[in-house]
């Protein structure tokens, strides 16, 4: 059993990551409600997801840092614990300015989800499987959250709009409210089962690969010392640039894509919009589909290539932003087939989150005993840019948008603005590429 708790601490912090994704975008899927209910746009909605993520990046380093000095075990199930709470206060809101405040309190106790659970799982897992147990994690566990927010959600809110009531509620609001419990179940349960590292079980300091890894890391090296060998870095910063494309697309498509899809369908099929909120939602499902499918097989074939061949894991970022520029640009196209738009989604579900191969990159260049800290740091700094391009998605739509061109030239500008951040990140990957092929020559040179 002790053997194999690593894997019980990885689903655990699969279903944290639900819970912090779904807080994330509930929104979305119940944006036609809001929209109707408060009287607001798209602009309105940029600045309600913006809130979240302004919020959600001074939380990162804190929240980083917490866990690598305390641990994960205690500062996780905290974390889940007020944000099951915030969302009660959530659904019981009856304006926009509301709303925007509680979004923002949500976003900085959110931060004690990703961050916390990445280094949690990087001292538990060893070089061989953390690609693969990285990308079970972000994949199967942000898609689980975002299956909450995009379907189940408005499906929920439908039912519960035909005079059926949860403590006085309905519509949206219920919907809500039922989230909230389901995260304080989450919350218990991270309590229950999670540690913070191997030491906390094997008491008798047990030589697992992971735990040897962390030995020689405590004799070699100081903390302080590796957290500001890296900060003065430049492959760090590089690294940065390329973390800011995934920030970037898993901002604006997770929550553009419903909306995009609802309004195909409303033109495309003449549906209702309430009907056009639920295909909406099971187009991003599709996209969650490639999220929870694509990421884990990634990773294990970025752990494979790295130990049989020596390819660097920078290789499949390479690749995957490639792809993801691809089909943000088909996007800005006139699409008359919603099998192309679920093709086109699943891609985007797998190449948009295999952000967890780059955490893996920063925890093997460094320490995995400091990856809190540094991907702490790497997130705060990226969580701003995406939302400062969230808040500004939905002008960016207005000021791009051709008044009756379609659908798609409605929401082009927010598909410019993905490509924009992708063009970015492909050109700090292959400098981190060559940056570190140099690097390595030279070490080789020296030994």
């Amino acid at each position: 059993m002790k053997k194999n708790y690593k894997w019980i601490i990885l689903i655990t912090c699969i279903l944290v990551y639900s819970s912090a994704n779904l807080v994330r975008l509930n929104y979305t899927g119940i944006a036609s409600y809001l929209m109707t209910e408060w009287q607001i746009g798209k602009p309105e909605l940029g600045v309600l997801g913006a809130a979240f993520f302004y919020a959600y990046a001074l939380g990162q380093s804190s929240w980083g840092s917490l866990t690598d000095l305390f641990g994960g075990r205690k500062i996780i199930p905290c974390g889940v614990f007020i944000t099951a709470i915030l969302m009660g206060v959530f659904a019981i809101t009856d304006n926009y300015h509301q709303a925007v405040v509680v979004r923002a309190l949500l976003g900085f106790v959110g931060g004690a989800s990703f961050v916390p659970c990445v280094a949690v799982i990087g001292r538990w897992f060893g070089k061989k499987q953390r690609g693969l147990a990285m990308n079970l994690f972000s994949g199967p566990g942000g898609g689980l959250g975002e299956v909450w927010s995009f379907l189940l959600l408005p499906i929920m809110a439908l039912f519960l709009n035909q005079g059926v009531t949860v403590f006085g509620m309905s519509s949206w609001h219920a919907a809500t409210f039922i989230m909230g419990i389901i995260i304080l179940v989450i919350a218990i349960v991270a309590y229950g089962l999670l540690r913070s590292d191997p030491t906390e079980l094997y008491t008798d300091q047990t030589d697992t690969q992971i735990t040897k890894e962390n030995k020689s890391v405590h004799q070699k090296n100081n903390y302080k010392t590796i957290i500001f060998s890296a900060l003065k870095n430049p492959s760090f910063w590089i690294f940065v640039l390329i973390w800011q494309g995934f920030t970037v697309c898993l901002r604006l498509i997770p929550s553009w894509l419903p909306l995009y899809a609802a309004t195909f369908y409303q033109e495309m099929a003449n549906m209702s919009k309430a009907e056009a909120m639920i295909a909406g939602g099971a187009i991003a499902s599709f996209y969650v589909a490639g999220r929870i499918i694509g990421p884990p097989f990634v990773g294990k074939l970025s752990d494979w290539l790295l130990s049989k061949y020596n390819i660097s894991r920078i290789v499949i970022l390479i690749a995957s932003f490639s792809i993801t520029l691809i089909c943000s640009f088909f996007l800005t196209l006139h699409i008359t087939s919603a099998v192309i738009l679920v093709v086109i989604a699943f891609i985007l579900g797998t190449g948009i989150n295999l952000l967890s191969i780059l955490n893996t990159v920063i925890a093997e260049t460094w320490s995995v005993e400091t990856s809190g800290t540094l991907n702490g740091v790497a997130n705060t700094i990226t969580q701003f840019i995406g939302a400062a391009s969230l808040s500004y998605s939905g002008y960016m739509a207005v000021n791009f948008a051709i008044k009756d061109g379609g659908f798609n030239l409605e929401y082009r500008g927010i598909w410019f603005l993905v490509m924009i951040s992708v063009i970015i990140a492909v050109l700090a990957s292959i400098f981190a590429f060559f940056y570190n092929k140099k690097r390595e020559k030279m070490q080789k040179m020296i030994y």
